[in-house]
């Protein structure tokens, strides 16, 4: 598997929270990415492809969305946050802090095929192995229309915010 690291700017976003088990959460996260990129809009809009520069995807001009996992959807109900970064900071519902994190490609067959869990466990071990520990909860990154993709077409980033063990 290639995990990779790189920084993330802060990113002012908009968001929408909801404590969800795996079943509520595919019930529930397509609606929310579409009511959080209504508020986008509203706040003034997405920001555009040049602020995703360190994402380092295909020339893509869909929007991002940031789902944060405060635990595992699989083990029982956890806080699950979508987040829309948004250029005006006054207009934000809250900022994510720039942060360095371990992140693995995945694509939508990873995702079918039920391999997803796999992706997590190996980016905590890595984690663990480079001596680093994990900053904060783990998140996808979606920056491409999922439907729409084929089977070994990248989808989203699954990623864990890390830091210097202290």
């Amino acid at each position: 598997m290639d995990i990779r690291t790189r920084d993330v700017p802060e990113q002012h976003v908009v968001t929408e929270q909801r404590s969800v088990d795996q079943a509520a959460l595919e019930a529930w996260l397509p609606g929310a990415m579409a009511r959080v990129a209504a508020a986008a809009t509203e706040a003034g809009g997405v920001l555009g492809t040049g602020a995703w520069t360190y994402l380092d995807r295909p020339g893509s001009e869909e929007p991002v969305f940031v789902v944060i996992y405060e635990g595992n959807p699989n083990e029982g109900e956890t806080p699950v946050e979508v987040c829309a970064p948004i250029a005006d900071a006054a207009a934000a519902t809250r900022t994510i802090p720039a942060h360095r994190e371990a992140y693995v490609r995945v694509t939508k067959e990873q995702v079918v095929s039920g391999a997803l869990g796999g992706v997590y466990e190996a980016i905590e071990k890595w984690i663990g192995e480079q001596g680093l520990g994990v900053a904060a909860a783990p998140r996808e990154t979606y920056w491409t229309d999922f439907p729409a993709a084929g089977a070994q077409d990248p989808v989203f980033d699954v990623s864990f915010p890390v830091a210097a063990r202290g």
